[in-house]
This record gives structure tokens, C-alpha cells and sequence, in this order.
């Protein structure tokens, strides 16, 4: 399960439950209370996702039976103001759903997509959303500007998102984990990996590379050899941003996370309101306190609620155990990062 965060008006989660059974939804239009949306996954062969509303995450059940839609295929999820996305990845469609005034999910509109993989919630009218290259047969990524009031991608670039591959001399391909907009740049941090195999031959530098917006033209990228690469496949979110407008980073190489290798201790770096380099005083050593951080959600006042696996666990692990609903590796833990305490 994804940590999720509360939103204002109606809060949205890309959250998989494990659930014993799910009727399907009858030929009526559901309606249910509103509060949060989120993204809900059948147990079993073969699975199902849907799209639902919940009035608490506090108690009570979650459940798709007459409430919520069903979705086509196997699904991502993004917001943008009150509209929300269902992001079909086995039919290729990316659908947008508002609540009506009873409290129902209605279809908004749909629109065909390549690549979707790191979305970013731009303002109430736009998402961005980055497609990340895949098996090797491309290096450059496709940073998307999705209009969340038609429904449709109103903005498109395709280009690599780091200017050098060459490692040991196999191309390798930049993997967004998390992007920001701040003062008319686009921040995406990335982890290099080889495409056909995913293994990850450079672990040993975390980075961000800047772009203009709108112009979403390349400019430069900052790096810093303290840790490790940002982010993992599929462990949105990769960076969380402060009261101030700080922005700090996970640093994972963890092998439960896709990593085939760790040579930099997983932690936290810092990006400071308005820079574009991490800050050289602060650098939160998860791994000195005997885990390795996935993901995390911001919870206020400097307390990330993370998802963190313990390295004697995560050294012997299957490789992606993270993701295991039957085998469960990862802890969740409170991190203050003012004190740097776990």
C-alpha cells in the first residue's frame, strides 16, 4: 500500500487494497459520500481496479460494492484540482473524473496516451505527468501537460532528461522518480538504470535535472555524491516539500526497491527554497540507523510518516520485495527532519 496524503476538497490516494472479494458494480450510478478518492485494487486472479470514495480513512470499510466506478486495465493515478485521473496502462488510456453534486464519480472525459510514469499536480487546471523510457529502445522521456479541463495533453517535449548514459560502456537510461515547479523551472530527479535489464550499474550519485516551464527546454543538472540516486521504479513520492518551501529527497539503492546493487548509504538530501543545488550542510543518514527509506509522505512540522525496509532484511531480500502483497518487508516509521531523528 502507497502512503498517502490528504488533500484539500477531496482528498486522493493511488492506494492498493488487499481485499478478500469485490462485487462488480451494477447498472446503476453509484453514489457515496465524498471526503477522499482513491484508487482501489482487488485481491486474486484476476484482479480488478477501481476508482472510490470514501467519507474516512480513520475507520469504518473501504469497499467498491455500489460505490466508485470500475477501470478498464491496470491503473496509475494523478489529480489536478478536483479532477481526477485514472491512468489505463493496459488499454493506454488516461480517463478524468470529477464528483457530482451527489456525490458520485462522473466521467469527465479520455484521451490516448504513450508513456505516463511520474506525475506532479501542476495547479487546479493542469498535471504533469513524465514518461519514463522503457527496455532500452528509447533514452529520451515525454514530460506531459495534461489540461485538466478538457481532459486532453495540451503540451508535449519529448528529450532526455541527463545529457551523458555512458556507464562502462552501456547506454543507460534516466528514470524520473519525482519533479517540481518552482519560479518558472522544472526540477526532475532521476535514477539511471540499463533498460532492457534494469539493472542499476551507478548508485553512487543522486541528481535533478532543471528545465524552463512552460518552455520545458533542458538547462542544467545538479548532483551530489552523498548518496545515492533519488527515487525507485514505481515509489512516487520520491521528494516532499516543507512549510518554507524546502524540498528533500530519498535516496533508497535498496535492493527490495529494483536496485541490483548499494555502494551510498540511503538518505535524505535537501534542496533549499529557490536553489538549484542541494544544500552541503544537511544530509539525513537513514541507513546509519539500520534501514534504507522508499517513500514518504509529509505529515507537518518536519515529520515525514515514511516506508523504510531494515538493511539486514533488504540485503537478503528478493529483488522488487517492496512490492510484495504476500511477503511484506517494509516498515513504516516517523522521521523528524529537523532533529535528523528516527
Amino acid at each position: 500500500m502507497n502512503i498517502f496524503n490528504k488533500w484539500n476538497v477531496a482528498a486522493f490516494a493511488a492506494i492498493m487494497l488487499t481485499v478478500s472479494s469485490c462485487n462488480k458494480k451494477d447498472n446503476t450510478e453509484p453514489t457515496g459520500p465524498t471526503g477522499y478518492v482513491l484508487g482501489y485494487r482487488t485481491a486474486g486472479t484476476p484482479t480488478a481496479d477501481y476508482l472510490v470514495n470514501a467519507a474516512s480513512l480513520d475507520s469504518g470499510v473501504i469497499s467498491a460494492t455500489g460505490n466508485g466506478v470500475e477501470l478498464q486495465g491496470w491503473n496509475y493515478y494523478g489529480k489536478a484540482g478536483n479532477t481526477y485521473f485514472a491512468i489505463d496502462y493496459t488499454n493506454n488510456i488516461c480517463y478524468g473524473y470529477n464528483i457530482s453534486e451527489a456525490g458520485a464519480l462522473v466521467e469527465k472525459g479520455q484521451f490516448a496516451f504513450e508513456r505516463m510514469d511520474c506525475m506532479t499536480e501542476i495547479d487546479e487546471n493542469n498535471l504533469l505527468a513524465i514518461g519514463a523510457p522503457w527496455g532500452g529502445g528509447t533514452y529520451d522521456c515525454k514530460i506531459q501537460v495534461v489540461n485538466a479541463t478538457d481532459v486532453s495533453i495540451q503540451q508535449s517535449a519529448a528529450t532526455p532528461i541527463y545529457t551523458s548514459y555512458d556507464s562502462a560502456n552501456v547506454r543507460l537510461n534516466a528514470w524520473p522518480t519525482h519533479s517540481y515547479i518552482e519560479n518558472g523551472k522544472l526540477f526532475i530527479a532521476f535514477y539511471t538504470l540499463e533498460g532492457a535489464s534494469w539493472a542499476t550499474t551507478e548508485t553512487d550519485t543522486a541528481y535533478v535535472s532543471v528545465y524552463s516551464y512552460p518552455g520545458l527546454q533542458y538547462l542544467h543538472t545538479f548532483k551530489d555524491t552523498r548518496t545515492g540516486p533519488i527515487g525507485y521504479y514505481g515509489g512516487s513520492p520520491a521528494m516532499i516539500t516543507d512549510e518554507a518551501g524546502n524540498h528533500y529527497s530519498f535516496s533508497t539503492s535498496s535492493k527490495a526497491g529494483g536496485f541490483t546493487q548499494s555502494t551510498k548509504p540511503s538518505g535524505i538530501l535537501k534542496i533549499n527554497n529557490g536553489a538549484e543545488q542541494f544544500d552541503p550542510s544537511y544530509f539525513f543518514n537513514i541507513e546509519s540507523q539500520g534501514y534504507r527509506i522508499l517513500t514518504g509522505a509529509y505529515a507537518g512540522n518536519g515529520k515525514v510518516v515514511a516506508r523504510v525496509v531494515s538493511t539486514t532484511i533488504d540485503n537478503s531480500a528478493p529483488a522488487w520485495a517492496a512490492f510484495s502483497v504476500t511477503a511484506p518487508v517494509c516498515n513504516i516509521a516517523v522521521l523528524d527532519l529537523n532533529t535528523q531523528s528516527f
